[in-house]
């Protein structure tokens, strides 16, 4: 079921399935649908991953969120913080945090009022003869369009030039009927050159992340999907080609899917791997104070035939003011060949757990464990920051978060890692959060983190610096250095350093520009990389 981690390929808008093997770029393409909102209701979600200050969430421009929009961490009914989409698929957002000094945590509550429910229910009640004007109907279909360039200079006079385009398209109810489309193709070209040489690699590449037709009656619960789509609720499939049928109900949902996963480079259709799945949710009401929900679900996944995996998915959440819990667990039953290599029927993998309990207002501890060996992101950028963390994922680990005032707060966590490219190591952690420190909403992160394992121990200090003069952009400053060396070595620990400029800025609803440049020195020869990205919402 998990496909091989990829090389250094995801800022080419690749799919990522990060098993924590060092510097990669990428974004997520899993995550869960839902249908549309009959009323302009706030809507909610989970943060289901947390990574280098990025925050990841199971709802995207199908569920109403956009590129810039602000999205409320709710406990209890208290609002803790705040954030903003970064980068918004169909069903999947990136957010980094625009307000507040809490520690999150996977399982926490999110609160936003969907675009496109609000347009929907503006509409209903303005009509052309009320204001006088002349009917116009308004596109069913909704997307983007976005044109990226990414350059890189590494050692030895080797540059890579990549221009690429994307489409998406998300439509419901065309025509006034119950079927709808989505779409998501990216598509480029890679140029390579060195000083050595005058010839050049080009490299083209195009891949359809999502092309499917979905079914779902105006009033109706349950929606059908057909063709390439991302798994709901069983996110450990991802992207599949095949038939999903969902119903979604006030206190439960259910779905059942059967498939076959593309060629995991190409992302051609093939045939090799078929997969079924069916699943079931016993859930809180959509606007409960305390959200909760308990899954069940069950896959099965076949090589030409041959069992490849076949496992029970277990998924439960909660969240109040003062506790919250998420927690994940796959099952394999093994039967066949399975049973002969495991010696037991049923094997425990991939698990997860975290909780957090809140001591007060000031005062918060966490702990969490993590055995995961496939994670799938959505980035555009990665620095050592983010490889040192991912680095680290798989393990244990427990943090302590004191918060001085509205605008300032300390952490400490220590972390014991199991897995990933450091194997058996530890690491201690400090850091420092201050936001909204002036009327330009400046803000400051500050870290420092030493660390141990067989292979190598040093230090990771990083710093970042980010001001929002309006709420239509955003400019962060980065910087950080790690030195690392063998364990009790007398010889001087080597140093990594890197620097980094980035900038958002959306223009209305319809623009969003991205520009970023960043500057990595120290082990090797200085390399430069910079990222343009232009998209037009419609």
């Amino acid at each position: 079921m998990s496909r091989p981690a990829t090389a250094r390929q995801g800022l080419w808008h690749l799919m990522l399935v990060t098993g924590c093997a060092g510097p990669m770029l990428g974004r997520s393409l899993h995550a869960q649908s839902t249908g549309p909102a009959a009323t302009n209701a706030m809507a909610w979600t989970t943060i289901n991953y947390l990574s280098g200050g990025m925050v990841y969430l199971e709802v995207g421009s199908k569920q109403g969120v956009r590129e810039g929009m602000s999205l409320d961490v709710v406990r209890g009914s208290l609002v803790v913080a705040q954030l903003s989409a970064t980068y918004v698929s169909s069903n999947k957002s990136a957010c980094s945090v625009s307000s507040g000094n809490i520690t999150l945590v996977v399982g926490d509550s999110i609160r936003f009022r969907p675009v496109q429910e609000a347009a929907v229910v503006a509409a209903s009640q303005m009509t052309p003869n009320s204001l006088g004007l002349s009917p116009r109907r308004s596109s069913p279909v909704r997307g983007r369009v976005g044109v990226r360039y990414l350059t890189t200079q590494q050692p030895q006079g080797i540059k890579l030039n990549q221009p690429a385009l994307d489409l998406r398209l998300d439509g419901a109810q065309i025509g006034g009927s119950g079927f709808g489309v989505a779409v998501d193709a990216r598509t480029q070209r890679t140029a390579v050159s060195s000083q050595s040489t005058s010839a050049k690699t080009l490299i083209p590449l195009t891949r359809v992340y999502q092309a499917a037709v979905f079914f779902q009656p105006i009033g109706s619960r349950v929606r059908t999907a057909l063709g390439r789509q991302f798994a709901t609720t069983l996110s450990p499939i991802g992207i599949f080609d095949g038939a999903t049928v969902d119903a979604n109900f006030d206190r439960w949902s259910t779905g059942v899917l059967v498939g076959t996963q593309p060629d995991a480079v190409t992302f051609a259709p093939s045939t090799a791997t078929t997969e079924f799945g069916v699943w079931v949710q016993r859930h809180s009401p959509l606007q409960s104070q305390t959200p909760w929900s308990a899954t069940v679900g069950a896959i099965g996944s076949y090589d030409r035939g041959t069992i490849n995996r076949e496992f029970v998915y277990l998924r439960a959440t909660y969240s109040s003011r003062r506790f919250s819990v998420y927690a994940a667990q796959e099952v394999d039953a093994n039967r066949g060949w399975k049973l002969e290599v495991e010696g037991t029927p049923a094997t425990l993998s991939s698990s997860f757990a975290t909780a957090q309990v809140n001591i007060g207002d000031a005062l918060t501890m966490s702990a969490g464990f993590d055995s995961r060996r496939s994670v799938r992101l959505y980035r555009d950028f990665l620095n050592p920051e983010i490889v040192f963390d991912d680095a680290f994922r798989q393990g244990t680990w427990g943090e302590l978060s004191l918060r001085l005032s509205s605008r300032i707060r300390l952490s400490t966590d220590a972390r014991s890692s199991g897995g990933g490219i450091e194997g058996g190591a530890q690491a201690i952690t400090a850091s420092l959060y201050a936001n909204r420190l002036t009327s330009l909403q400046l803000g400051v992160r500050v870290r420092s983190t030493r660390f141990t394992s067989p292979g190598s121990e040093g230090t990771l200090t990083s710093v970042a610096l980010e001001g929002a003069p309006t709420n239509a952009i955003r400019l962060s400053l980065n910087a950080g250095q790690r030195s690392s060396a063998l364990p009790h070595s007398t010889v001087p620990a080597a140093r990594l350093t890197w620097t980094g400029v980035d900038l958002d800025l959306a223009l209305g609803r319809s623009v969003y520009l991205q520009l970023s440049t960043y500057r990595e020195s120290g082990i090797s020869n200085p390399s430069i990389q910079s990222y343009g990205a232009f998209s037009w919402r419609f």
